[in-house]
C-alpha cells in the first residue's frame, strides 16, 4: 500500500474503533439493566466479561466504565457513535467534566465537543477545560484562580535506593495539561496490560519526562 492509502486506513480504522466502543457499550448497558450476566451465575456485568468472554480484569473494568461514561455524558457517546470523535479523545473530555458540578456538565461536554470538532488539538482542549473548572467555581472566580496560583507548588523527595515521592498543588491550568498527558500516556496497552491505573500514571509520567 502506497502511504496515503495506509493513511487512510489508519483513519479508518481509528473511527471504526470508536463507532466499536459505541456499539459494545450500548449492547453492555442493556445487558447490565436486564441483570443478564445472571443467567450465567456472575454476580455482575464485569465478573461475566472476565469469565465469559474471557478479556483481562482490566479491559473489563474499561469496558464497564464506558456504561458509566455515556449514561453520564451522552452528547460525547453520541458523537463516539457517530465516528466524530476519537475514543482517547472522547474519554479524555469526560474524565475533564466529571470534574465540574454535575450541573455543569452538559454544556462544558458540548463546549469541548464543538471545539474538538474544529480541530482543536488535546493541549488548547486542556485549556479550555481547565478555564470551564476556573468559572465554575463558587463565589469570586478570578480570586480563586489567582489564591490557587499563590499555592501551587511541587516537590520531589528522594528516598532510600533512589525511590521518590512527588507532591504537588497545582493550579487548574496546570492541573489540565497535566491530566492530558498523564491520560494520553497511560492507557492499557491491550487486554494483557494488568497494570493498575496508579501504575500506568506512574509509567505515563516517566515516559512524560522522557
Amino acid at each position: 500500500m502506497a502511504a496515503e492509502n495506509q493513511a487512510e486506513c489508519l483513519r479508518m480504522l481509528e473511527q471504526a474503533h470508536a463507532m466499536y466502543t459505541a456499539a459494545r457499550t450500548s449492547v453492555l448497558a442493556a445487558f447490565t439493566a436486564g441483570q443478564g450476566y445472571c443467567a450465567d451465575a456472575d454476580y455482575s456485568p464485569r465478573a461475566w466479561l472476565i469469565n465469559r468472554t474471557r478479556v483481562t480484569r482490566g479491559a473489563a473494568v474499561a469496558y464497564t466504565a464506558w456504561v458509566r461514561r455515556a449514561a453520564t455524558h451522552p452528547e460525547v457517546a453520541a458523537a463516539l457513535a457517530a465516528g466524530e470523535m476519537s475514543e482517547s479523545y472522547a474519554r479524555t473530555i469526560c474524565t475533564w467534566t466529571d470534574k465540574l458540578p454535575e450541573d455543569c456538565r452538559p454544556d462544558a461536554d458540548e463546549i469541548l465537543l464543538t471545539a474538538a470538532m474544529k480541530r482543536m488539538d488535546l493541549r488548547d482542549l486542556a485549556g479550555l477545560a481547565g478555564e470551564i473548572y476556573a468559572r465554575s467555581l463558587p463565589g469570586n472566580p478570578d480570586k480563586d484562580q489567582e489564591e490557587a496560583f499563590e499555592d501551587r507548588s511541587v516537590r520531589l523527595e528522594t528516598t532510600f535506593g533512589g525511590a521518590g515521592l512527588l507532591h504537588g498543588d497545582l493550579s487548574p491550568e496546570c492541573a489540565a495539561v497535566v491530566g492530558t498527558v498523564l491520560d494520553a500516556l497511560s492507557a492499557p496497552a491491550g487486554a494483557e496490560d494488568t497494570r493498575t491505573q496508579a501504575q500506568r500514571f506512574h509509567d505515563g509520567l516517566q515516559e512524560a519526562m522522557r
